[in-house]
């Protein structure tokens, strides 16, 4: 059973008690799993439930009913059976504090750096995909009428266009430096950990490149591609990203439709993929236009940024 399943069983299984001790307040209060771990993103498999796997959930409180009901869900929550369905949660030294009852300042500072609604672009050009991934993972069970729904809500509907774009071009930066760039030219110096330092960070630029189009946070760096293989747009070029990592001093295996394997260089690989992120970056009306060197295509999307500050930030390299 997935994580996420078998915390909605649990918290049903107890629901009832739950609305007893809230009351009228209930309603006010959102319970769901999401955060850290495999199981919010719904990615957990057996090998994940070693560690911080197991029933559980959380109760998110704004300050004054944490006031009102936090020690009272506290005692609660910690009384609950720690069997259930034949689970036991295992936690382990990193995981402590991931399920039971949490302040909702406390749950989105600690993953984001930030309790409230960003004020400007500035704020959000800084947030980190991968933890805004993780704050809006997960599930929600019972939605209430509070902070953290709202805050959430507002993290749901994605970055704001400017800095979609700036970070796009952030990407282009780094797919254009290290993959059209540098990777060939470390291969032709027989350099081959630098080659593989520039295909890692093109990977990693291009997935978010990926995920950016589609209007989602790419996880951490672990389950990025995994997660990649679902998205509706350009999700099948999950495929070269596994055919790029079995390179092997610059050249890759491809499967072929007899079951063999053909070889190929893996600069054409990055070629395709830079040039099916291009395609859907001018079918989208990101880009007028298509672009064969990324650099090219990170002046033109900076040029279509108009807040003067978010423009002149440097990009992330």
């Amino acid at each position: 059973m997935k994580g996420l399943e078998l915390a909605h069983a649990y918290y049903r299984e107890y629901e009832e008690r739950l609305k007893e001790i809230a009351g009228e307040d209930f309603d006010r209060i959102s319970v769901g799993l999401c955060g850290q771990g495999s199981e919010c993103f719904g990615f957990d498999d057996e090998i994940s439930k070693d560690h911080d796997f197991g029933p559980g959930f959380c109760i998110f409180l704004d300050d004054n009913l944490k006031e009102k009901y936090g020690e009272k869900l506290a005692q609660f929550y910690e009384g609950l059976p720690k069997e259930f369905m034949g689970m036991t949660r295992m936690v382990s030294s990193h995981g402590q504090g991931r399920v039971g009852v949490l302040s909702t300042k406390d749950f989105y500072f600690a993953n984001l750096g930030i309790d409230k609604e960003p004020e400007n672009l500035y704020q959000w050009y800084q947030l980190s995909e991968e933890r805004l991934a993780m704050v809006v993972n997960g599930r929600i069970f019972h939605e209430g009428d509070d902070g953290f729904m709202k805050l959430r809500k507002t993290f749901l509907n994605f970055y704001p266009e400017e800095v979609k774009l700036k970070k796009l071009a952030s990407r282009f930066a780094v797919m254009a430096q290290a993959g059209q760039y540098n990777y060939g030219r470390c291969l032709m110096r027989k350099d081959y950990v630098a080659a593989y330092f520039a295909l890692s960070l093109f990977m990693k630029n291009a997935v978010s490149a990926v995920y950016l189009l589609n209007g989602k946070y790419m996880p951490f760096y672990k389950w990025a591609h995994y997660g990649m293989k679902n998205l509706p747009v350009l999700g099948n070029l999950s495929d070269a990203f596994l055919w790029l990592s079995t390179s092997s001093k610059g050249i890759v295996s491809v499967p072929t439709k007899d079951e063999g394997m053909r070889q190929y260089e893996g600069s054409v690989l990055v070629e395709m993929i830079c040039g099916e992120i291009v395609k859907e970056c001018v079918k989208q009306e990101i880009l007028k236009e298509p672009v064969e060197f990324l650099d090219d295509g990170v002046v033109l999307l900076q040029g279509s940024i108009k807040d003067d500050l978010l423009q002149r930030l440097p990009l992330e390299m």
